[in-house]
């Protein structure tokens, strides 16, 4: 049975009169909403743990990554086979309550019937999808700077390996007017004023580091070794240092090697 209308029973007096085995929720909203709704699922399932409680999403946007095991479909206006009861929440706006309710404690007051719950569920810590991409070297930029074909090519590498590529070439005070933005980067902080904290802060906080020899080599060196890879021009990797450290040839760039790269670093 499908229950879209709660203006008589709410979720919760089903479960406590009728104690269906199984049931499952379909929400079909958006991030926000799934994310101030967690909490409520997780209080119903407490206060009925003697009924499997599921909930069913919308297939295709990746919300389930925020609820293992979430079924998934595409149409939210139909029972699901398998279930005793099957509810629509429609996670209602609480306009003309002036702030005396948010949207999860007004979902359960007027569709799940149990005590307002209004609290943030804790999100898993993942690691960081930003890769620091620095092509160009401000002393020696003609025996270092990869062209902007090669340089295009290892932004896409970037993207194709699932990961965010950023420019991270800060426009300081020895900037060199020939290190123009290539047309096709757009994530960059080129407008940000230059510091070292700023960048130490940007690099600390991505996943790994590409860069030709410059001072964001010898940062990333010091702040992520084993996640630094060199784009060798001119300049062997032993003038930098003598650790093992990854690299490729962008004389002679070989299409695919940074995507494989980041994919082995990844695990």
């Amino acid at each position: 049975m499908l229950i879209q209308e709660y203006s008589i029973k709410k979720v919760s007096d089903i479960l406590r009169f009728e104690k269906p085995q199984k049931v499952c929720l379909i929400f079909w909203h958006g991030l926000g909403d799934l994310i101030m709704f967690i909490p409520c699922l997780k209080k119903l399932r407490k206060l009925f743990h003697d009924i499997q409680i599921d909930i069913a999403l919308q297939a295709g946007i990746g919300q389930e990554e925020l609820i293992p095991n979430a079924l998934l479909i595409k149409n939210a206006n139909r029972k699901i086979d398998g279930y005793d009861y099957t509810f629509q929440i429609h996670f209602p706006m609480c306009e003309g309550s002036n702030g005396l309710w948010t949207k999860s404690e007004w979902c359960c007051k007027s569709e799940l019937g149990i005590d307002p719950v209004s609290d943030y569920p804790k999100i898993k810590k993942c690691k960081s999808r930003l890769v620091a991409c620095h092509f160009q070297a401000t002393a020696l930029p003609g025996c270092c700077n990869p062209t902007e074909e090669v340089a295009n090519l290892i932004w896409n590498e970037v993207i194709e390996a699932g990961f965010i590529p950023i420019e991270s070439l800060f426009q300081h005070k020895y900037f060199n007017p020939v290190n123009a933005k290539f047309g096709f980067i757009d994530r960059h902080v080129r407008g940000i004023s230059s510091s070292i904290d700023r960048l130490i802060g940007l690099l600390q906080n991505c996943f790994a580091s590409i860069c030709v020899a410059s001072g964001n080599l010898c940062l990333s060196l010091s702040i992520m070794q084993e996640r630094t890879l060199y784009l060798k021009k001119n300049f062997e990797i032993k003038s930098y240092t003598k650790k093992d450290i990854s690299f490729v040839d962008v004389n002679r760039y070989e299409k695919g090697s940074v995507k494989k790269w980041l994919e082995g670093i990844n695990g």
